[in-house]
């Protein structure tokens, strides 16, 4: 309503303060599989949490800041007041901002990221690493894939297969490091061996009669993935450092 009010949705849905068109509501339907502006009153409604927030992320896609109020003059002569141009970046931006301080509070915290999902915010204390700058190295063999295990990880559906398949994406990263002899640049061997010991030894990712399966995964596969995670953070900045790239 704050937004609406302001017409914040007006360009793109057509709602102002005073109407929302049949489009805006049969739109809705179609990406929410629901029609949230059928009814005013919430409570009315029988909702659960991803209704909510599906419906967060729906405006989020359509919110669009209006610019300075002018005068048109159609061709016949008939005036009437409307927005020059409208902002979608500064929108976003403004939406981010007050959602955010709702869901941040909202049960163990979530945020609207800049792509318009509502993700988790992590445990307490680890949020710091999973909101952590992903240095430019390789785009497409490990900085995409990072970032894709994090965003799995963040999922609000997240299931335990799914915890287990980010903790292996992002043991993958540094499996493809090894290959290509990079990785023998930041770690010992050692090191490196215990690195490739907890994803074959504790079924993550191959597939054998002594790999240990008889542990608390939830616990388990948190720990892993921020340990894998940190140990990025610290292997690439070691890379970036022995390539002379700046880094931060």
């Amino acid at each position: 309503m704050y937004f609406r009010d302001r017409d914040y949705f007006k360009e793109r849905l057509g709602i102002t303060e005073y109407s929302i068109p049949d489009s805006a509501g049969h739109l809705a339907a179609i990406s929410l599989t629901r029609k949230p502006f059928s009814n005013n009153k919430w409570s009315n409604l029988s909702l659960e949490e991803d209704d909510v927030f599906d419906f967060i992320e729906f405006l989020f896609d359509f919110v669009s800041k209006p610019g300075k109020l002018t005068t048109f003059v159609t061709e016949t002569n008939y005036n009437y007041k409307d927005y020059e141009d409208f902002d979608e970046n500064a929108a976003k931006t403004e939406f981010r901002a007050k959602v955010n301080l709702l869901l941040c509070d909202y049960r163990d915290g979530y945020e609207l990221t800049e792509l318009g999902e509502i993700l988790t915010l992590g445990d307490a204390g680890l949020t710091d690493i999973l909101q952590a700058e992903i240095l430019p190295y390789d785009e497409e063999n490990v900085d995409k894939c990072v970032r894709d295990a994090i965003r799995k990880w963040r999922n609000r559906h997240l299931d335990s297969a799914e915890r287990k398949s980010a903790v292996r994406e992002l043991a993958d990263v540094f499996e493809w490091l090894k290959k290509t002899g990079r990785l023998a640049t930041a770690l010992t061997k050692h090191d490196e061996s215990v690195l490739f010991d907890i994803v074959n030894n504790f079924h993550i990712r191959h597939h054998n009669p002594k790999q240990k399966s008889d542990y608390d995964e939830n616990i388990w596969h948190s720990w892993m993935f921020h340990f894998y995670l940190a140990t990025y953070h610290a292997v690439i900045r070691i890379l970036l450092k022995h390539s002379n790239q700046p880094f931060t």
